[in-house]
């Protein structure tokens, strides 16, 4: 399928799930008599009250060029530095041949959807009633150090249930725990949504700061993988001071999720290890589908780094 095939695909599906009111096409002009392919034609988005994503496209978009997102607020709802910022998060969740506009939109209504654009501006104009100088409210996403020693991983959005995760220091500065992960390659559910993807990411682990050491390098050093909806846990290890198996999972919003990836490392027989399986939600509900897929990509990922022997070869 050509690059224009796909992106009138992504626009059909942007249409579908924020409806004709929510999603503008600007550019050239339909009666246009040009062959060349429109490469100056924008997607814009509505986000939230005031707040609007224009995605620029390219010849090239979506096999090998990334678009350009364009975030229109008010400078009082989001300030230029953080629009920049916003706008630079986004480019970093691009890779060669992957839809992103559901999966940009997403992340921005994640993190700017509940700004009340209202209030914000009564705010500002009370302060400058009083004379004070109105300040420009950013919309953080944290991802810092909270209490002494410890380091705080705020998840983009928490509508599932995602949980808080909290890191100490001194494991995630201990050389001895770094570990070297294997990252399995992307994959795209059939019949999902055009940004859908899911990746898994396994490494050998023998204690619970190694675990804890993986999951913070994937969390706080993968831009990637910070903005995914879903990072689904599983380990297994032999505690060889205890001499017991230690075991544990995560679904981290995805209910389930890592309880099919713990019965897929008991029933591998898969020892000392731990399985991180990324997703991106694509817009389209998969149903109980989604969690053969997380099993596939994890024992992908498993095979492909040495802890399943692989049965193709």
């Amino acid at each position: 399928m050509s690059d224009k095939d796909r992106r009138q695909d992504e626009l059909d599906a942007l249409i579908a799930f924020y409806g004709d009111n929510g999603v503008t096409v600007v550019g050239k002009d339909h009666d246009d008599d040009d062959d060349h392919d429109h490469d100056d034609h924008c997607w814009k988005i509505k986000i939230a009250s005031g707040i609007d994503l224009e995605i620029v496209l390219s010849a090239e978009y979506p096999s090998k060029q990334a678009p350009i997102p364009l975030i229109h607020a008010p400078s009082f709802v989001l300030s230029p530095t953080r629009r920049k910022q916003l706008e630079e998060e986004l480019l970093a969740m691009y890779q060669n041949d992957l839809e992103v506009a559901i999966l940009w939109v997403e992340h921005l209504r994640q993190v700017l959807g509940d700004v009340d654009l209202s209030q914000q501006q009564q705010q500002q104009q009370q302060g400058e009633e009083e004379g004070e100088q109105a300040t420009e409210p950013e919309i953080v996403h944290e991802l810092g150090t909270g209490e002494t020693g410890v380091r705080i991983f705020h998840p983009s959005s928490s509508k599932f249930g995602q949980p808080i995760r909290h890191f100490h220091e001194s494991i995630i500065q201990n050389e001895s725990n770094r570990r070297p992960i294997y990252r399995g390659p992307p994959y795209h559910p059939p019949k999902s949504g055009p940004a859908e993807t899911m990746i898994a990411h396994v490494a050998s682990v023998e204690t619970m700061d190694h675990v804890n050491w993986v999951l913070a390098e994937l969390l706080f050093n993968d831009k990637k993988v910070a903005k995914a909806n879903h990072n689904m846990v599983a380990y297994r290890f032999w505690d060889t001071h205890r001499e017991c198996w230690v075991s544990d999972n995560d679904d981290d919003g995805e209910k389930g999720a890592g309880a099919k990836l713990a019965a897929l490392l008991e029933m591998a027989n898969v020892t000392n290890v731990i399985v991180v399986v990324s997703r991106w939600f694509g817009g389209i509900h998969l149903g109980p589908s989604r969690f053969k897929y997380f099993a596939s990509v994890a024992r992908d990922a498993l095979e492909a780094s040495g802890f399943i022997p692989d049965k193709k070869k």
